[in-house]
């Protein structure tokens, strides 16, 4: 007998999740959500909570997902009247429809704890869905299972720094479960049972946290505490230290053969595959098969050319997923997004004079004359990836992942030779590079010059094992010792970047441009914490904020590894210009402001000495990486638009975008 589908109810605090995604990302994608929660089982109820005419660009995405859509007025500032709302109708569910056994909780609000116990006493299960940054603990702990709103937008598909610490208490929850079913004398243990048994001890665990997409592949990958065997199709599991007290069942290995097998002959060729893959997979590549990306890329750059200036990018895509869908084609938003994104990250597209956004009207590019070339310079992307990581260039490899076919080489040769015309790349003994003099490339720029001098003076203990490995070892350390120690988790990134980069000078296997810049930046931000926040040093942390921004540019790779950063790297580095004065800055809440509420308490601040160092703060910050300024005056504009203090705030920051003019960018 077929079991049932499983009936799901969804509620969403709608003006609690807009805001935050609208504040990190610039806007709330809701597609990935669903299709999530579509692979759950039948979404029977969807309603959505806030105020429509304040969120009127997200209507027609949310009826398109058959919400209702729950119109709450705002009449006062302050509390949310959605929550009491959404709390009476998910209670009112409960009582009169049994034959919803889910409940999907929506939000970061810790109010709606209360609702999610008492949807637990009527015997339901609670998803609880929520922003890592912004949600309340009580309402993690409350739920049957919580998933960061993160993972399903995929947002955390590279360890970052704030799943640092997570990675160490997944680690000790797999210990305490095992340890707990052994007591019970359930050992060895299906898989899927010691899952159910960690979320139910801690609703946050999800491997999709980690970057797996299977919990299969998060145990292989902590098979130092674990033992794995496959019966009849199933996967069980021991703890190491107690596997000589149990009889596991007879089974076969389900690890991949060990590294001390002999190595076949093509492997250092397989393994520079195996990088290439991985590029393409963290650039979103991989999100169409080959030729459902070249016909999007043909559409838009057919949009754009024949309506210049009459879409902004998500009009665009709307307007032609609409079209994909009455075609019959399953092309989600999400997907359309991570296509554009490839022409975004190479300068495919003209904003005119505005902010890079969603909502700015758009232009191709002045020097883009047909679509050919359009197609070219979006897929160039992927080409200046693996430069731009320091990787060798085997462009049969590189035809073969990016358009499924080997002998298309003169393809590759095409766009290497157009990434050079573009001063993007050189070409020098052989090898494709970065332009610069040095043996790593970005360390000619003068804002992170320094830094680099630092790394290179760097004495390393005798022995020490120079590669990758030890590199992100000592990065996983770094990262935990951050929220407790500053100085110590400096001096371990400061000793990794030091690895990492005699690893890549020496050309070891594995080794990339791309993770010594990840461990480049989350040094810089370390110690510019540790300046600012430990020694009051505001002037010298003034550099290593420099560092970062100049490293985490918006269309870079980067990037997303350093999201979580950027927002809380930038209200300091502003927020120092009036701590170096002795002002008190304690009613701006810095721990959770905002760039743009710190940008207006300084523009509008009496002492008119911090008005001027923020401008000149703000003015070395356009040199390095306009892309986050302009990104501030985009929330403004769309956030604050009838707030004169903020709008003010907007104005003197495009004016210092005008001024410098043609800043210095890293390529």
């Amino acid at each position: 007998m077929d079991h049932p589908i499983e009936q799901i109810a969804v509620f969403i605090d709608f003006e609690n999740i807009a805001r935050w995604a609208e504040e990190v990302f610039l806007d709330f994608e809701l597609t990935p959500v669903i299709e999530y929660l579509q692979s759950r089982g039948a979404l029977v109820i969807k309603r959505a909570y806030g105020d429509w005419s304040r969120f009127a660009h997200y209507r027609d995405e949310m009826m398109d997902n058959a919400f209702d859509l729950i119109q709450m007025y705002s009449v006062r500032a302050g509390k949310n009247r959605a929550d009491i709302r959404m709390a009476m109708d998910a209670l009112e569910t409960a009582m009169t429809r049994p034959h919803i056994r889910t409940f999907v909780i929506i939000s970061g609000d810790s109010d709606f704890g209360a609702l999610v116990s008492k949807l637990r006493e009527y015997g339901k299960y609670t998803l609880g869905i929520g922003p890592r940054q912004i949600t309340h603990r009580l309402l993690v702990k409350s739920c049957d299972e919580f998933i960061y709103l993160e993972t399903l937008l995929d947002e955390n598909a590279m360890v970052s720094e704030q799943t640092a610490t997570d990675l160490e208490a997944g680690r000790l929850l797999l210990r305490k479960a095992l340890r707990a079913l052994g007591q019970r004398g359930e050992m060895p243990v299906q898989a899927q049972r010691l899952r159910q048994t960690m979320i139910s001890m801690d609703p946050t665990f999800n491997e999709a946290n980690f970057g797996f997409r299977q919990f299969r592949d998060w145990l292989l990958a902590n098979e130092d505490l674990v033992a794995l065997h496959q019966q009849d199709f199933q996967l069980f599991v021991t703890l190491k230290e107690v596997r000589q007290n149990v009889s596991p069942p007879r089974t076969t290995t389900a690890r991949p053969p060990s590294p001390t097998s002999p190595k076949p002959l093509l492997e250092s060729r397989n393994d520079l595959a195996r990088q290439y893959r991985q590029i393409f997979s963290r650039l979103k590549m991989a999100a169409a098969d080959f030729s459902t990306r070249r016909d999007v890329l043909r559409d838009i750059y057919r949009e754009l050319s024949e309506h210049p200036g009459e879409y902004t990018t998500d009009s665009l895509l709307e307007t032609l997923r609409e079209r994909y869908e009455q075609q019959g084609f399953g092309r989600s938003k999400t997907m359309l997004r991570h296509i554009w994104q490839m022409g975004f990250r190479q300068r495919a597209f003209d904003y005119g004079d505005q902010p890079a956004s969603v909502r700015t009207p758009v232009w191709l590019a002045r020097d883009i004359d047909s679509e050919s070339a359009f197609v070219r310079r979006a897929e160039s992307g992927f080409v200046y990836a693996i430069i731009h990581a320091g990787l060798e260039v085997d462009v049969e490899e590189l035809a073969a992942i990016l358009v499924n076919d080997r002998d298309q080489a003169d393809y590759i040769q095409t766009l290497l030779n157009e990434l050079e015309a573009r001063g993007l790349i050189v070409y020098e003994n052989g090898r494709y590079r970065l332009p610069g003099h040095s043996a790593i490339p970005f360390c000619d720029h003068p804002a992170i010059r320094h830094v680099c001098r630092e790394i290179e003076q760097v004495q390393l203990p005798e022995n020490v094992t120079i590669s990758p490995d030890k590199a992100f070892t000592l990065a996983k350390r770094a990262m935990i010792q951050r929220s407790q120690d500053f100085s110590a988790s400096a001096r371990s990134y400061l000793f990794a970047c030091r690895i990492q980069w005699d690893a890549v000078v020496n050309q070891t296997p594995g080794a990339n441009l791309e993770d010594l810049r990840w461990l480049i930046a989350s040094y810089a931000s370390v110690r510019a914490g540790e300046l600012s926040q430990v020694d009051k040093d505001y002037s010298h942390s003034r550099a290593y904020y420099l560092a970062f921004f100049l490293l985490v540019q918006e269309d870079d790779p980067l990037w997303s590894r350093m999201r979580g950063l950027i927002n809380p790297m930038l209200v300091y580095y502003w927020a120092n210009a009036a701590r170096s004065l002795g002002i008190d800055v304690s009613s701006w809440n810095l721990s959770s402001a905002l760039p743009a509420q710190v940008a207006m308490h300084a523009v509008t601040h009496e002492n008119q000495e911090l008005v001027e160092r923020w401008r000149q703060r703000t003015r070395d910050l356009a040199e390095v990486n306009p892309g986050v300024l302009k990104r501030v005056v985009e929330q403004i504009r769309h956030n604050y638009p009838d707030h004169p203090s903020f709008m003010l705030a907007a104005d003197e920051i495009q004016r210092i975008l005008e001024e410098v003019k043609q800043p210095v960018l890293l390529t």
